[in-house]
């Protein structure tokens, strides 16, 4: 059934070309197939310039702690910029780290567009609260974006209104670059500063994963299902591969 998109650029095709193979949803297919070709180009880069290896991690990384795996790993990204900055220059963490998440928040974009464009999401934007969140963000859209981006309210919400509201991509990469970048120069900052043990950020990342983990198990929710939308729609995000 043919259907209207909900964003002004061209939804990405379903049809992963040869060699690739899809594994299940789209996006993890695309999350996955990013972050090997992530790999391979940091690879490359370290054979060439060694002294980039913990930016390179850090880019490597960056993408699972972006992805679907988001909703497990809540405080995944944060720490790995603050190790990262005990071994590199905070400008060239916080340069890596913005340009990373940049990457990923296209991919979310287009992803987050396909999903909202089911048929069982088209009456979201004709709930109460979404009205009154997208009256709020159509009045000041590029703020909404740069504070959603720099405080830790839940970003998803941000992006959820842009493509509801057809807001323009372009802009809305800008004000994400524009929230985030300040933000992830302070946790640089605070790496390079504190010199918080490798052990304890690793503590903090499986620890709340661990507690994220166990809240969905005992509540018998699927673990991979993704909070901002999948949860709406009461069905695991794997099973909607041939949607």
């Amino acid at each position: 059934m043919t259907t209207t998109s909900l964003q002004t650029e061209p939804a990405p095709s379903k049809t992963i070309p040869f060699p690739f193979r899809r594994f299940g949803d789209r996006r993890w297919d695309l999350f996955l197939h990013a972050t090997g070709f992530a790999a391979l180009i940091g690879i490359v880069v370290v054979q060439l310039i060694p002294d980039s290896a913990p930016l390179v991690w850090l880019a490597v990384l960056g993408i699972p702690a972006n992805s679907p795996l988001s909703p497990l790993l809540p405080t995944a990204f944060e720490p790995v910029i603050m190790d990262a900055a005990k071994h590199a220059s905070v400008l060239g963490v916080t340069l890596v780290s913005t340009g990373i998440y940049m990457y990923t928040e296209y991919l979310n974009w287009y992803l987050y567009a396909w999903v909202l464009n089911w048929d069982r999401f088209r009456p979201l934007s004709e709930g109460r609260w979404v009205k009154l969140g997208m009256r709020w963000f159509a009045a000041a859209p590029f703020t909404t974006v740069v504070v959603f981006a720099f405080t830790p309210l839940p970003f998803w919400a941000a992006r959820c209104l842009a493509i509801l509201d057809r807001y323009s991509l372009k802009k809305f990469m800008w004000g994400t670059a524009v929230g985030r970048l300040p933000r992830f120069f302070l946790y640089a900052w605070l790496g390079s500063v504190l010199g918080v043990p490798t052990i304890a950020l690793v503590g903090v990342v499986v620890g709340t994963a661990v507690i994220v983990i166990a809240a969905r198990l005992v509540a018998r929710r699927p673990l991979l299902v993704e909070t901002a939308l999948d949860r709406a729609a009461g069905r695991d995000p794997l099973d909607r591969a041939s949607d």
